[in-house]
């Protein structure tokens, strides 16, 4: 019988709850106890009765359930790497997305096509809001961008929108005040340029 210290139990009650694609899934969704699984399936179930969680998923947990479902163990490998880059993490998304478009296509199973579909959709979803600077690079992983970093990055975004709104606004005022009047294509991106950089 496995015994878990108090410093295991209590970093497993502290963490939130897994959220996979299906209940039977062990791996293909956020939250995944990656590390205790990856100690074997015994060990996970034991850990998650001795926190008093929710056991996830499908015997044994260390193993996916299926093709979709194999598509997240590497994906969060690299997600509980607390040194993986937002590069890194960025780069595993799109794999995964990848695999979970194959793994649909693949399939016969109605339910297993509709998760892998929904599943790469997510990530779709999840790259825009991260591009838009909504989200961290790297979001849901304990590597990828730092909260500094996504502040700095979405900051730029916000002055560099700011910047061309207020060029674009004083643009149009003056073309309604005199007549003929026009900053240029050209013109008009230095303003811009000059603005983000001055910020």
């Amino acid at each position: 019988m496995v015994t878990y210290s108090k410093e295991e139990i209590a970093a497993a009650k502290k963490r939130g709850p897994e959220h996979h694609l299906s209940n039977k899934y062990n791996f293909a969704g956020p939250g995944t106890f990656y590390a205790e699984r990856m100690k074997g399936s015994d060990y996970y179930e034991g850990l998650m009765k001795a926190s008093g969680r929710k056991i996830v998923g499908t015997k044994p947990y260390n193993k996916p359930y299926d093709k979709v479902d194999s598509c997240g163990l590497p994906h969060d490998k690299v997600f509980n790497n607390p040194k993986a880059t937002a590069k890194e993490v960025q780069k595993a998304d799109a794999v995964f997305q990848q695999c979970a478009l194959k793994a649909a296509q693949d399939t016969n199973i109605p339910d297993e096509r509709l998760r892998g579909i929904f599943a790469a959709g997510g990530f779709e979803l999840k790259k825009r809001l991260e591009d838009a600077g909504v989200l961290r690079k790297g979001s849901w992983a304990r590597g990828g961008e730092t909260r500094a970093e996504h502040i700095a990055r979405a900051s730029k975004k916000v002055v560099s929108k700011t910047t061309k709104d207020t060029v674009s606004a004083a643009a149009s005022l003056a073309k309604k005040v005199i007549p003929g009047f026009s900053l240029g294509s050209k013109l008009m991106g230095a303003l811009t340029k000059k603005g983000t950089k001055s910020t």
